[in-house]
């Protein structure tokens, strides 16, 4: 089927998860680009569509989802991005239940607040690299669907679960044994210098105002910086940590 017209109903609903509201009124978020498609592809998340663009030819693998071509100019109007590589995934949202992801051992980022998609996205993608658990948002956090998002992550979002919780979530953690970590530039204590290979939980705040969930954070620690730096962006704060108890846990497990 080729879809030629901005009227058309699939269009339409398209264009709708765009916007937070609307993925959710529709209960779908869509992914774009080869690579994320190929990485849904794989995962276990429900694809209702692929899009393509006309003449886009891709070796997609045969499932319970409808293959529909679009005009390049339809393509452009549903596209999120400049140059789209014209191919997309229309894909349920899943149902996580967020306490079947709460084990008394593992590696757990919050994210609290964050509002920049690109550090989200990224961090989803560090966290995946570095075997994290799970990872829980909290504080009107950025959504995790948002398209920014999921460009960012590069197809990490099908490989670890993301999931939107409240603060209360630190407490559950905290309950089986977790204990949980954030930066603070007057903390005392070195990264390095804690055991945090393991049953951990790291806080990472928002891009201007930090953490703010202080009073459920077990210990403050900070990374050694020598340059004229005062902080890291959150991202790349989130990367040294999960290295740090990567490192760790490489060390314990020789």
């Amino acid at each position: 089927m080729l879809i030629t017209s901005e009227n058309n109903d699939l269009i339409k609903k398209i264009k709708k998860l765009k916007d937070k509201k609307g993925r959710y009124e529709e209960g779908m978020f869509f992914v774009e680009g080869t690579t994320n498609v190929l990485e849904a592809l794989k995962s276990d998340f429900e694809i209702e569509y692929i899009v393509m663009g006309e003449g886009v030819k891709i070796d997609i693998p045969k499932g319970d989802f409808e293959i529909v071509h679009t005009t390049e100019r339809i393509f452009k109007k549903i596209s999120d991005t400049v140059t789209p590589q014209m191919v997309m995934a229309i894909i349920k949202i899943p149902k996580y239940v967020e306490n079947t992801y709460i084990k008394e051992k593992g590696v757990y980022v919050i994210a609290d607040n964050i509002q920049d998609p690109g550090n989200l996205g990224t961090i989803i993608r560090t966290a995946d690299a570095f075997g994290v658990s799970a990872i829980f948002t909290i504080n009107n956090c950025v959504d995790v669907f948002n398209p920014k998002v999921l460009r960012a992550s590069m197809g990490s979002i099908f490989h670890i679960p993301v999931i939107a919780a409240t603060s209360q979530i630190l407490l559950k953690l905290k309950q089986r044994g977790i204990k949980v970590f954030a930066t603070y530039l007057k903390a005392q204590k070195l990264v390095h210098e804690c055991n945090i290979s393991d049953k951990v939980a790291f806080v990472l705040g928002n891009e201007a105002k930090g953490v703010s969930v202080v009073d459920l954070v077990d210990d403050f620690v900070k990374i050694p910086m020598t340059g004229e730096a005062e902080s890291l962006n959150v991202s790349i704060a989130a990367s040294i940590f999960l290295y740090e108890s990567q490192r760790q846990r490489l060390i314990k497990n020789n």
